[in-house]
């Protein structure tokens, strides 16, 4: 006969235990998921939250820039279209009216100098010399020479003959007013007394390109580069001198 095995031997895993496992398991791993999605919405919705703040203070810088510079545009523009009605109604400020009105005083109102009136004859020149300098701001050359007076730069210059700042401020005011030879005549004038003021050649150049003198121009922009080569019109000066491009015939 044939012995049989004694299955009784064999162990046996308990199959109850072996499904509790598999179904804890599956909770961590479902509430793992659930955590993860959670972060990720929590993260999209500050990602979002910044966003709209960002965009908001973008609106609001830009409506602030809006508010301070539309008037000084329309100003500008104003000037730009009406120079001579926007130089005669100018307001004058509260520091210059005691000046203009000394300068507006007869002569023979003044009293006759003495040593006692050294003093006050020595402010009334001081105060004469900031009216005759009114108008005439070097610090505006390069950011709105429109707004200098040639007259008054002039005016100016003749009080300091030797200051080629004034020179070169009266040579920008003539050449925004639309006078490019005056304005030329002025900076060689500024030139003479630095010749480092390289922004004088750059007026010069623009005369010439106006009259046609296109060499003269090119070789004042390069003196322009020689002495700024990185300089507020060095882009200007390098187009200028450029090498015209020649037109390909094609058969």
């Amino acid at each position: 006969m044939i012995e049989q095995a004694d299955v009784s031997a064999i162990p046996s895993a308990p199959i109850g235990s072996f499904r509790l496992e598999l179904s804890e398991e599956a909770r961590a791993s479902l509430q793992a998921v659930r955590v993860a999605q959670e972060a990720a919405r929590m993260q999209a919705r500050r990602q979002t939250q910044q966003a709209r703040l960002w965009f908001l203070t973008a609106v609001g810088v830009l409506v602030l820039a809006g508010v301070e510079i539309a008037p000084r545009v329309s100003r500008w523009w104003h000037v730009r279209r009406h120079p001579a009605t926007a130089s005669a109604a100018k307001p004058v400020s509260a520091t210059a009216r005691p000046a203009m009105a000394a300068l507006a005083a007869p002569a023979e109102a003044a009293p006759a100098p003495t040593p006692d009136s050294a003093a006050p004859s020595a402010i009334a020149q001081d105060a004469s010399q900031r009216a005759l300098q009114a108008g005439c701001d070097t610090d505006l050359v390069r950011s709105t020479p429109w707004r200098l007076s040639p007259e008054a730069c002039a005016r100016a210059f003749a009080l300091h003959p030797n200051d080629s700042a004034l020179a070169l401020a009266v040579a920008h005011a003539e050449h925004a007013h639309g006078h490019l030879a005056e304005g030329a005549q002025w900076a060689k004038r500024a030139l003479a007394l630095d010749p480092d003021a390289a922004e004088a050649y750059v007026l010069i150049a623009r005369a010439d390109v106006a009259d046609g003198r296109q060499e003269d121009a090119r070789t004042a922009y390069r003196h322009y580069l020689q002495l700024a080569p990185r300089g507020w019109h060095h882009s200007e000066a390098r187009a200028a001198l450029r090498p015209p491009r020649t037109k390909t015939s094609s058969n």
